[in-house]
């Protein structure tokens, strides 16, 4: 398969990031985890056979948040790509914890309900949702899955999530969920 995997948020010209921040809760900044963990995630599904195109928004050129969306959407559908992967983390108070996984195709969510199962072996379970209000999941010709992997506001799920060796089991469950969809 061809996939586009896509980091959400930006790093904006005047140095802010367009993404939540729960280093204060002993988490993480979301852009900065999705990003290195991209790496981590190309790396995996590669091994399983795919051809992956890594897409993230040029840093410190976009003045709005909302320049992200025709940036990521003229990448995406003029590529010919057969799967969307989107990598956020959700945000909200500190006891908020867990993945979960958004979708609205139903396609995506064959993806969703697969990488949802391998996600939830490490993280509490917040189940996958269909979403019509996201222009990952609205915009993209090819079907996409918007994947919250954990909050970052969330010392515990943090800790599970955090350094190389963590990152890489995380990107192992996501590639496997991918592959179990495809050898059905």
């Amino acid at each position: 398969m061809k996939i586009a995997l896509t980091v959400g948020h930006s790093l904006l010209i005047n140095g802010s990031y367009t993404s939540a921040d729960g280093k204060i809760y002993g988490g993480c900044n979301e852009y900065k985890w999705c990003k290195t963990f991209s790496k981590q995630l190309s790396s995996a599904l590669r091994k399983n056979g795919h051809k992956v195109k890594r897409i993230l928004c040029p840093e410190k050129k976009f003045a709005y948040s909302t320049q992200e969306k025709a940036y990521k959407l003229n990448i995406i559908n003029s590529g010919n790509y057969d799967l969307v992967i989107e990598l956020h983390l959700n945000a909200a108070s500190p006891s908020a914890n867990g993945t979960e996984i958004l979708y609205k195709s139903s396609t995506g969510q064959k993806y969703a309900t697969q990488v949802q199962k391998q996600l939830s072996t490490v993280f509490h379970d917040r189940g996958i949702q269909k979403r019509t209000d996201l222009y990952i999941l609205n915009g993209t010709k090819p079907p996409a899955i918007l994947i919250e992997t954990f909050f970052c506001t969330n010392h515990n799920d943090y800790e599970k999530a955090k350094g190389l060796t963590n990152r890489k089991k995380l990107a192992k469950l996501i590639a496997k969920g991918i592959q179990n969809v495809d050898n059905k």
